[in-house]
Order: structure tokens, then sequence, then C-alpha cells
């Protein structure tokens, strides 16, 4: 992340930071945009699980 810091301006957060930001980000979008879609209609789980095992695999690091 540190060679790559153009989309963050100026912010002074360091790159773990903006690292740990960005995979939030990523994440919890990509489930939420999932469901939201419909995509996870008749695969037989509570999607409300998936996302909170992202959380919690995302608060864990």
């Amino acid at each position: 992340m540190e060679h790559h810091r153009e989309w963050a301006g100026s912010h002074p957060a360091p790159p773990a930071v903006l690292h740990q930001a960005l995979s939030f980000w990523t994440r919890l979008h990509g489930v939420l945009s999932l469901e939201l879609a419909g995509h996870f209609t008749g695969m037989g789980f509570d999607p409300a699980l998936l996302f909170a095992a992202e959380l919690d695999d995302l608060l864990a690091h």
C-alpha cells in the first residue's frame, strides 16, 4: 500500500491502516452487494452469518 497511496491523497494514515480500511470496505461492500442483488437466494445459508464471519475475521487482524 505504501507505493499505491494516490487514492488516499494526503491522508496521514500509515499504509497498514489504509490497507485495513480498504479491506473492510471491499469485503463488507461485496457481501452486502451480493445479498442486495439476491445472489445468495437459494444457496441454503443465512447471509447474515457470512457477513458476521467476514466482520469477525476483519476485526481479528
